[in-house]
């Protein structure tokens, strides 16, 4: 009977040491790496050991460690959510909460799990939706706003046209009634109504009653009698002034003037 009992006892110490802790394997096996003699090398720790000892390897604390320190460098979940704590090497600090714990599997699956860390993560979740909400709010203003602009933009263009195409009618009747003033300056509009007014005889009528035939004989010889007598007349006025010069002569006129000349020397 004593040794029954000693075996049961024996039995009961063996079950409690391979049973399984909270937060066992959390961050998965190591990787190992073939070396040329046939060892292997565990990627995260940088530790060589031949291949029948790699299991045994990966359930270690060295190798549970490695692992821990390799997720912390590259900031693998869940080792996100912790920082090394600078008083010691053996220990980490949560970023939500701010508590300190020990660097080991088993704890950090404990504090992930807990109520206080859970209500944190919550709180943490709803302040960034509600950021992203108002981000995503003010976006939406924004592109609204571009968009407002853009449309005011097209319409002060389009009523810029449109002025600007009523600014050159206008300028364009201005400068039809100022050529319009200029001809009437120049007389360019006035002459042709005067040429349209002035008065043309019809064909084959005249005011002399001239019908451009050759003239009648009586009306010539009046016309040659008459041309005749002024020259006869022309003729004895140069005969009485050539008289005139011979009888007055031209020595009683030098004769005078030589005696004036003696008087007054």
């Amino acid at each position: 009977m004593g040794k029954k009992e000693g075996g049961e006892s024996k039995a009961e110490e063996n079950s409690t040491v391979t049973k399984v802790k909270e937060g066992h394997n959390l961050l998965g096996l190591p990787t190992f790496e073939p070396l040329y003699n046939g060892r292997f090398k565990c990627v995260e720790t940088g530790h060589e050991l031949p291949a029948h000892a790699r299991d045994s390897y990966a359930q270690s604390k060295h190798c549970r460690l490695g692992l821990i320190d390799s997720a912390l460098a590259k900031n693998k979940p869940p080792l996100n959510m912790f920082l090394q704590d600078p008083l010691s090497h053996s220990n980490l600090k949560c970023k939500l909460t701010g508590v300190t714990i020990n660097k080991t599997e088993e704890h950090i699956w404990k504090h992930i799990n807990g109520r206080r860390f859970l209500n944190m993560l919550e709180k943490k979740e709803v302040e960034m939706k509600m950021s992203n909400g108002t981000v995503e709010k003010q976006g939406e203003e924004k592109e609204k706003k571009k968009k407002k602009n853009k449309d005011d933009d097209l319409k002060k263009k389009k009523k810029k046209s449109k002025d600007d195409v009523k600014n050159m009618k206008k300028k364009q009747e201005e400068n039809g009634k100022v050529i319009a003033v200029l001809e009437d300056s120049t007389g360019t509009d006035v002459d042709l109504e005067v040429e349209n007014d002035f008065w043309m005889p019809p064909i084959g009528e005249r005011w002399d009653h001239d019908d451009g035939g050759e003239p009648e004989n009586d009306d010539t010889g009046e016309e040659g009698a008459g041309a005749e007598e002024g020259k006869h007349n022309d003729r004895e006025l140069s005969k009485r002034t050539k008289r005139m010069s011979l009888e007055i002569g031209p020595s009683n006129f030098a004769s005078r003037k030589k005696k004036k000349k003696i008087g007054i020397a």
